[in-house]
């Protein structure tokens, strides 16, 4: 099946993964090649393809030629000569008589007939208040439910900024959405419901988020540890058995359990970094698997990959095979902190607690979307520097890690402290203190 959204296709080989395998096709717009985002195809016989300059690609004969596939820029049309902008990031089909997308502007479109004109996709303004939401995701398991994540961008308030959201509808083409803050969650990229009571997601932090009830707040997605070392970009799952996620380094992550833990997610590496072992632009964003015998991943650079057995676990590695004889594969730079500025390793408390300031950075020649912060057990958060905790007696342990452009995380880097009483007083710096409670491990 051949899987494209543009002018013309140039065969670019089979990715042999070790289990499932992975096509390859370079999809150049006119001009240069068009970023794609989403992508999604309730049967065999019909896919949507979304991506910069609002375009909207469809064909009822995705693996005949390129003439077969239909282009429009829906919304505002098209934005000649930026095809990155007005990006729409994330499309779903129930069926083949409804689709919904998603934009990077908060904007909702929708279509009974997603191969129409641009005419056929109405538009709807999440928020109402401009481009201060962001939509990366969406997800409808029926024409009934739907549920689209992202975050709130930039918004009104600053100290907010990256909070994920989740809005849901019981009738998108109605176009009312009601939208939910996740308080202590990062910005979420990708969803996909197999049913109404089982949603997975993906952060910007590369954790995978499982739910069993998705409008029941924060507290009711579990975190998951996927492995991957960067934003989970989408997730797609064709059944409540199987599914798949990609993220922002040219990996996929397969689960037939995906309610289960760790253990049961798969990582293949299917396309290197760029310059590394031959490989392309590995920023890939949609993916889309009407069934588990097929699943399609749309790439940033126009390039779609397809495998007829994305749900394939890779063979052991064992003694017979050439493991040893080949180089590791060279990834991006993992950006590193550095605590500039921190408490001196025993502070005297006169009163009931004080305050203590860290400065950190990240060290140059690295490009980072942020950091995140924790003191002792308390919960991770994106943070700025300079960092202010109130704290009271005993030890403690602050921690920071950088998180790249992409979402690579750095390496964590603490400093110790321990708060005590002056001398002469009970609990002194001089006298030993006992430990704090361990915190949480640092995702």
């Amino acid at each position: 099946m051949l899987i494209a959204a543009c002018l013309w296709l140039t065969a670019v080989g089979v990715v042999p993964a070790a289990g499932a395998s992975w096509t390859g096709r370079h999809i150049p717009g006119e001009t240069e090649r068009l970023p794609l985002f989403g992508i999604s195809c309730p049967t065999s016989s019909l896919c949507v393809a979304v991506g910069g300059n609002n375009t909207i690609a469809s064909s009822t004969r995705p693996a005949g030629p390129t003439g077969d596939w239909k282009v429009v820029h829906a919304g505002a049309g098209a934005l000649p000569g930026a095809p990155n902008q007005r990006q729409i990031r994330a499309v779903d089909c129930p069926s083949p008589q409804l689709c919904v997308a998603v934009t990077f502007e908060g904007l909702i479109y929708t279509a009974t007939n997603p191969t129409g004109d641009a005419s056929a996709w109405a538009v709807t303004d999440l928020d109402g208040s401009g481009p201060n939401t962001h939509l990366y995701g969406i997800s409808c398991p029926s024409a009934a439910f739907c549920v689209a994540v992202g975050d709130n961008g930039d918004g009104i308030r600053p100290e907010l900024s990256d909070q994920a959201l989740l809005a849901s509808s019981t009738g998108p083409l109605s176009g009312a959405w009601s939208v939910m803050p996740m308080p202590g969650r990062q910005s979420l990229f990708g969803i996909s419901c197999p049913s109404p009571s089982l949603c997975v997601s993906g952060d910007t932090l590369g954790n995978l988020l499982v739910s069993t009830n998705p409008h029941g707040g924060s507290g009711a997605w579990r975190q998951v540890d996927s492995g991957a070392s960067v934003q989970i970009t989408d997730v797609d799952c064709p059944s409540t058995s199987h599914c798949l996620a990609i993220d922002n380094n040219g990996d996929v992550l397969t689960s037939t359990n995906p309610d289960g833990g760790p253990g049961d997610w798969t990582f293949t590496n299917i396309l290197p970094f760029p310059g590394v072992e031959g490989g392309d632009a590995n920023h890939m964003f949609g993916a889309s698997c009407p069934s588990q015998g097929f699943c399609a991943i749309s790439v940033n650079g126009g390039q779609i990959f397809t495998s007829t057995d994305p749900f394939v676990a890779p063979e052991p590695s064992g003694k017979g095979n050439d493991d040893k004889k080949r180089k590791p594969r060279k990834g991006p730079k993992r950006p590193r902190t550095t605590i500039a500025l921190g408490p001196p390793p025993a502070l005297e408390l006169a009163g009931r607690k004080l305050t203590v300031r860290f400065r950190f950075y990240a060290r140059k020649r690295v490009q980072v979307r942020g950091f995140v912060c924790r003191l002792d057990g308390r919960p991770l958060k994106r943070c700025r520097s300079p960092k202010h905790y109130r704290v009271g007696l005993g030890r403690h342990v602050f921690r920071v890690r950088a998180i790249g452009w992409t979402g690579l995380k750095g390496p964590v880097e603490t400093r110790r402290f321990r708060v005590c009483r002056p001398m002469g007083t009970p609990v002194p710096c001089m006298k030993h203190l006992p430990p704090p409670d361990p915190p949480a491990a640092l995702p």
